[in-house]
């Protein structure tokens, strides 16, 4: 019973084959039993002519014996109990002369039995047998002595029944109309028989119907077996259940709407891993702001209380607190702009001042400020461009800052007395320095928020640069790339765009 939409397309085809069975029904029986009267009536024309035709070759011979009453004959009543009908012959003078009642007209019970003692009354005179048809059955007669054959269907007083009367003339040798052959069948007969047929025709629609509603029945719960299976998936998305799968083959509408559901599970799921990826960095994020901010923090407020309390008291070791309170304020300040940076570019609706300018300058621009950073290093740093030219859409200050970026973490973890080379060719960009280099495990996280290689030369980083740098080269329509092996070199590549034309 839960299956309703399988018990509805069930009740439907019903329905339809009802009322499909009963307009079948009522326009073939009505077709069936005209078809089966008129194909009886054509068997008798034929029949009563073929008779006719016996009777005409037989002539003389009948004439010859009997006369004028041929219909006396044992011919006649030969011909009628072979034909099984009731064969008449009317002759010249309107004497209607019909063979003895034989079995095949005797049956049906007492009122049968009525029937044919009127009929024997009759079959021993012939004029008032004659005398017994009906108006228009004798106008007929007339006119078959006139050479036109005829089919009646009325009421028969001498048989007291509904017939089928079909009339011929019967020729002699010299082309003269001498009688009139009637061939006599019951209406009632090729009802039945129609009746019969239509019977059949019940039983085997009944069959049909119970053997199409069990199809219906079978194909109707096919139908909806994919439906009831996607209702069931549609539920355990709901629960979450994110690796449900419909798994349904069909080339059509029912196998796209499975697809579409296994396709929309996908996606819900990949969602569900990227939103508990963001949760897990999220809470990494707040960790991890919250360590930055402590340390400086703690060390700021102990510094002041051992001022304030008066613990401290040695000018140098108050300058040295002095000193320290500041680094710690310079690395807050920093860390608070780093952070107000990164979540400006990551804002797709904050706007960067972007204009047509030549890369070449803001590298130039770099290299000197490198040079005086990694003076105190004894650091070569170097640049070499392929062309003087470099025409970019972009954001001066910003391409600057991530330039910086690179460079200061190559002056960074580099040793006293390396170098770092800045590199154009083509449309890449390239950072490299020979410094401690990066492990392999940390390559894949150098870009994430506040990840830091825990190593003596990274003790002050804030674990935002790479980040901030990573989202300006995005919004610049750049690609970064990191390679490093440890103890060796490490790069960043950047991809630009292609130039532009001025």
């Amino acid at each position: 019973m839960n299956n309703r939409i399988a018990w509805k397309l069930t009740a439907y085809f019903a329905v339809v084959l009802v009322f499909f069975a009963l307009a079948v029904g009522v326009a073939f029986t009505h077709l069936f039993k005209q078809h089966t009267i008129d194909i009886k009536k054509k068997e008798m024309q034929v029949r009563a002519v073929r008779i006719a035709e016996v009777i005409s070759d037989n002539m003389s011979f009948l004439q010859e014996r009997y006369g004028n009453s041929i219909s006396n004959s044992r011919f006649i009543q030969y011909l009628d109990n072979v034909t099984m009908e009731d064969v008449w012959v009317v002759d010249a003078q309107r004497n209607l002369n019909m063979p003895a009642a034989a079995s095949h007209h005797m049956q049906g019970g007492q009122q049968a039995q009525g029937r044919r003692h009127h009929r024997m009354q009759l079959e021993n005179n012939p004029r008032a047998a004659y005398d017994a048809l009906s108006v228009a059955a004798k106008s007929h007669i007339d006119e078959v002595f006139q050479g036109k054959p005829f089919t009646l269907e009325e009421f028969n007083p001498v048989l007291e029944d509904i017939v089928v009367t079909v009339g011929v003339p019967v020729y002699d040798q010299d082309g003269q109309i001498r009688a009139a052959v009637l061939l006599n069948s019951s209406v009632q007969g090729m009802q039945e028989a129609a009746w019969e047929g239509i019977r059949l025709l019940l039983i085997s629609g009944i069959l049909a119907m119970l053997l199409v509603i069990a199809l219906s029945i079978i194909f109707s719960w096919h139908f909806t077996r994919p439906l009831n299976i996607m209702k069931d998936i549609a539920g355990r998305l709901a629960d979450r259940d994110y690796q449900a799968r419909c798994n349904i083959v069909r080339d059509d509408e029912i196998g796209a709407l499975a697809r579409t559901i296994d396709e929309l599970s996908g996606r819900l799921q990949a969602a569900d891993e990227e939103s508990q990826k963001l949760e897990k960095l999220r809470r990494e994020f707040i960790a991890n702001i919250s360590h930055e901010l402590r340390t400086p923090v703690t060390v700021i407020r102990g510094s002041l209380e051992a001022l304030q309390d008066g613990v401290v008291t040695d000018a140098e070791e108050v300058k040295y607190y002095y000193e320290q309170m500041h680094r710690e304020s310079i690395f807050l300040q920093r860390l608070i702009n780093d952070l107000l940076d990164l979540s400006r570019l990551q804002n797709v609706d904050f706007p960067i001042e972007k204009e047509l300018l030549n890369l070449c300058d803001v590298i130039q621009d770099v290299l000197r400020s490198g040079r005086q950073l990694g003076a105190e290093k004894k650091l070569q740093v170097t640049a070499v461009v392929d062309t003087d030219v470099y025409v970019v859409n972009g954001d001066y200050g910003r391409l600057r800052q991530m330039l910086m970026i690179f460079v200061q973490n190559s002056i960074k973890f580099s040793a006293e007395g390396g170098s770092v080379e800045i590199e154009l060719e083509k449309n890449k960009l390239t950072v490299t320095d020979h410094g401690c280099g990066i492990r392999q495990e940390d390559l894949a996280h150098a870009f994430d928020r506040f990840y830091k290689a825990r190593n003596e030369h990274n003790k002050s980083g804030s674990g935002l640069g790479l980040a901030i740098a990573k989202q300006i080269a995005l919004r610049h329509n750049m690609q970064l790339s990191l390679e490093s092996e440890e103890h060796v070199y490490t790069r960043v590549t950047v991809t630009l765009p292609p130039k532009e034309e001025v």
